[in-house]
This record gives C-alpha cells, sequence and structure tokens, in this order.
C-alpha cells in the first residue's frame, strides 16, 4: 500500500506578548516599594502617635501644666491631611479635691489643626482650633480672685491666700497660665471658634450670676512669640450671645441680645500673666431689657423726688426698663474693671438714665462710679414746665419770668429736663446724690414776694415823703 502523503504544511500563528522596557518596570517596581513603605510608615506614625497622644497621656500632661483633674473621653488624631487634626472629645477640666468646687470646664469637642512638623521645631502652629458646646463655669471671689483662674494656676505655685490681696496688688507670681513659661515656643493661631456654648459666672461680692447661653465667639488669626509680646498677642473678636442677668437671691435682673467686635490682649506683656485686655462695641438687640430692682436704678429713682421743690411728683417706677440713644454698650475691660467709652442709657417710663463715659464698675469687688444724667422725655418735659410756670403765677409776672428762666438754666438742656446724679460705694448698694443742686421753687417764689411788697412798701413810703430828691 502506498503511504498517504503528508498533509500540507501550514504555519502556526503564535500570539505576541508585549514586553515593558527594563527601565520602566523597575521604576514602577522602585514606586510600588515606595509607597508600600509610606503607607507602613504612616500606619507606624499613627501607632505611634496615638501612643504618645492618647487619652491618658494627656490627662497627666494636662495635670502636671495646671492645678484641674482632667478628664478626655476620646482622642483622635488624622496625618492624612495638612495640616494634622486632633480632635478630643468629652473633655472635662474640674478643680482639685478640697478646692473650691465652684468652677469647672466640660467641652464636647475640642478640635486643633496643627502642623506637625512646626511643633517639632518648638513652633506651634496652629491653623484652627474649634470648641462646640462647651460649658464654663466660675465665680470672681470678693478678693479679686476666680475659681477659674485657681484652676489654671501652675501646681508648682503657692495656692494664693483669698482675701490676701486684692486685685489692684497682684504680681507676677498670682497664678494662672504663664506664657514666659513657655518662652522657647512661638505660637500662631489661624482662629478660634467657640460653638454653641455657654459661660456662668458668678460675682460673689455684687451677688450677680450672670448666664451666657448660645455663646458664639470667633477670633482672628494671630501670633503669640513671648519674646515680643507687645508687638504680638492682640486679635479681633466677634461674639454673640443672649445674656441672663439673674441675683443669687432669686431676682430675675434682665435679658441682654448682645452682639459686636471687640479687640483683645491675650497676656499681659510686662508679666506674661493671662490677663485678657479687651476693648469693644457691642449692639443690644431691641428684645433687650432690664428689671428695674436692680439697686442703682431704685435708688437713682428715689433721687428724682428732688424735683418736688419745683413743684413736680415723678411717677411710680415701671417693672421693666429697655435701652434707649445707641441701643450699644461701647467699653473696655481689664482686671476685672469695666469702663464705660460711650454714653450707655436705659429708658425707665418716660426718664432715660444714661451711664457718661468713664464710669467704671470693679466686678470682683462691686466697688463703682457711675457719673449719670436723668432726662425726661420732650413731652414730659413740656409738662413739667407747664406745672413750673403755674406754680410762680403767685408772684408778680417779672419776678415769675426770672424764676422760669433760672429753673431753665440750672434743669433743662435741649428742652429736655436733666437731672445729673453721681453714684459710688458698693454697687450693689449705691450711695446717689445730685451734682447739682435744684432750686427750691417755693422758697424762691416766697422770697420773690417778700420782695415785692417790701419795694412796693419802700415806694409807698418815699410817696408819703415827698418822693426822690430832684
Amino acid at each position: 500500500m502506498q503511504s498517504s502523503p503528508p498533509p500540507p504544511y501550514r504555519p502556526t500563528r503564535s500570539r505576541s506578548r508585549r514586553r515593558a522596557p527594563k527601565g520602566k518596570s523597575k521604576l514602577l517596581k522602585v514606586f510600588i516599594g515606595f509607597v508600600a513603605v509610606f503607607v507602613l510608615l504612616l500606619v507606624a506614625a499613627l501607632i505611634y502617635l496615638n501612643t504618645l497622644i492618647s487619652e491618658d497621656s494627656l490627662e497627666a500632661q494636662l495635670e502636671r501644666a495646671i492645678n484641674s483633674e482632667v478628664e478626655i473621653g476620646d482622642v483622635d488624631i488624622s496625618l492624612l491631611g495638612y495640616p494634622t487634626r486632633l480632635t478630643l472629645s468629652d473633655v472635662v477640666l474640674s478643680p482639685k479635691e478640697g478646692d473650691d468646687p465652684s468652677s469647672s470646664v466640660k467641652i464636647d469637642t475640642l478640635e486643633l489643626d496643627v502642623g506637625l512638623w512646626e511643633l517639632m521645631k518648638h513652633h506651634i502652629d496652629i491653623s484652627k482650633i474649634t470648641i462646640k458646646r462647651a460649658e464654663i463655669t466660675s465665680t470672681y471671689f470678693e478678693d479679686g480672685s476666680t475659681s477659674l483662674g485657681e484652676m489654671f494656676r501652675s501646681p508648682k505655685k503657692d495656692k494664693k491666700r483669698r482675701g490676701s490681696s486684692g486685685s489692684s496688688e497682684r504680681d507676677a507670681d498670682e497664678g494662672g497660665f504663664n506664657i514666659f513659661d513657655q518662652e522657647e515656643f512661638v505660637a500662631s493661631l489661624g482662629g478660634l471658634v467657640i460653638e454653641d456654648s455657654r459661660v456662668d459666672i458668678t460675682l460673689e461680692k455684687t451677688g450677680l450670676r450672670i448666664r451666657c447661653d448660645d455663646v458664639h465667639l470667633e477670633l482672628s488669626s494671630m501670633r503669640i512669640d513671648p519674646n515680643n509680646l507687645k508687638d504680638t498677642n492682640t486679635a479681633k473678636v466677634t461674639l454673640s450671645s443672649m445674656v441672663k442677668l439673674h441675683s443669687t437671691k432669686g431676682w430675675h435682673y434682665g435679658d441682654l441680645d448682645v452682639s459686636g467686635d471687640a479687640t483683645a490682649r491675650i497676656f499681659n506683656p510686662e508679666t506674661g500673666n493671662t490677663e485678657p485686655d479687651v476693648e469693644g462695641h457691642i449692639d443690644l438687640a431691641e428684645s433687650s431689657w432690664l428689671n428695674t430692682r436692680i439697686p442703682v436704678i431704685t435708688s437713682a429713682w428715689q433721687t428724682l423726688s428732688i424735683l418736688e421743690k419745683v413743684g413736680i411728683n415723678v411717677a411710680k417706677l415701671p417693672e421693666k426698663a429697655t435701652f434707649g440713644r445707641s441701643e450699644a454698650v461701647a467699653a473696655h475691660y481689664h482686671l476685672g474693671k469695666i469702663t464705660v467709652r460711650e454714653p450707655l442709657s436705659i429708658w425707665v417710663g418716660d426718664w432715660e438714665l444714661a451711664a457718661m463715659d468713664g464710669s467704671w464698675l470693679q466686678t470682683e469687688t462691686d466697688q463703682h462710679e457711675i457719673n449719670a444724667e436723668l432726662l425726661a422725655s420732650v413731652k414730659s418735659s413740656e409738662n413739667f414746665l407747664k406745672v413750673i410756670r403755674t406754680v410762680v403765677k403767685l408772684v408778680p409776672e417779672k419776678v415769675a419770668d426770672l424764676l422760669v428762666k433760672d429753673v431753665e438754666e440750672k434743669l433743662f438742656r435741649d428742652d429736655r429736663l436733666l437731672v445729673k446724679v453721681r453714684s459710688t460705694g458698693d454697687f450693689s448698694d449705691p450711695k446717689i446724690r445730685p451734682v447739682e443742686g435744684v432750686p427750691d421753687l417755693f422758697e424762691e417764689a416766697k422770697k420773690a414776694g417778700t420782695d415785692a411788697l417790701k419795694n412796693k412798701a419802700e415806694d409807698l413810703l418815699r410817696g408819703l415823703l415827698g418822693g426822690d430828691d430832684e
């Protein structure tokens, strides 16, 4: 048998494989390796930082720096963005055992955006601090010290003996956070925001409790250099809050719906102590009001009884007072002393009570000095003037005109009845007295009438004697 011929040759098709150039392949491997190493380093850094910046370590560091018990619920640090964000949750600062329990600090969330590289070089670079839902409670004592200041006192310093010195005799060793203790650091703060917070302050001597609800505060960027505090250490402040005033005895003294701007210096350039110095202009909403049971208002109203000398009986004191003139507070605050920069006035019925610029109140010691004006409304002033003119009708017309003119010059300004008073001493028990005397219209009218009769008698006598010699 013949064998069958072999099948015809058909070339096979092989699949071609594209190989990357050797140089690029090595570069890809290096890149992948670099990413892997970076991820491992990042994970290691996170583990290391979370070990260093843990709840326990932060609590211990803070308790070594300030005179407070510190509790931190949770610490979270994020290195994946720049700057690094450190978030503290459920932060509680309270007085140490045996200290005054009248102060505390509670913060729901505290976020700090920090430059870690700068921190390693002893430069605190905080681009932003955000505090949410904080509750701060403090008491101002009669000697000028505060329970909150005691909490932030350095444990290395001796506790200040209460009553040993007043606010005017403070020194650099009084306590509290001192920036000179951190002089190797330079701090840059990009901004501070406090949201939805509450501040509760009690003035022991005055018996006044100030409750600030819905606090929103923004502090602009600032730089703090312990070696150059005079040229740093100042920032702009924007704030708003509903301030409720209460007496420690239970009276509700009023509500102030405030918002405005201020300039704040944080540290004393000479001593380095935390010593806020604030200059502000705060607007008051129309809903703001004061209870007239505040001692200085009640005493000022009683002073108006001197107007009975000119025949004026002032109406009964109303329950509420509202704000007049600019409807704002322009004031300076430093070491517990509030000084009025522009006239601050309230309307009490038909009267405006204005504290003039330069008036001051020392919130810690209750001492004050208020130079005030009591101004009647234009309409009431017109009615008062009619009463005065009725009283002087008992004397001759020429004399009456002189009496009315005298009263107008002494008691009226721009068609408004004015009484100037000065209040001093304890703000809770003020001593108020008129600055200028009020003419006694009845005595003046009686004297004028007597002089008129005397002049008529002299004229009659001269007539009987033949008159004047020519």
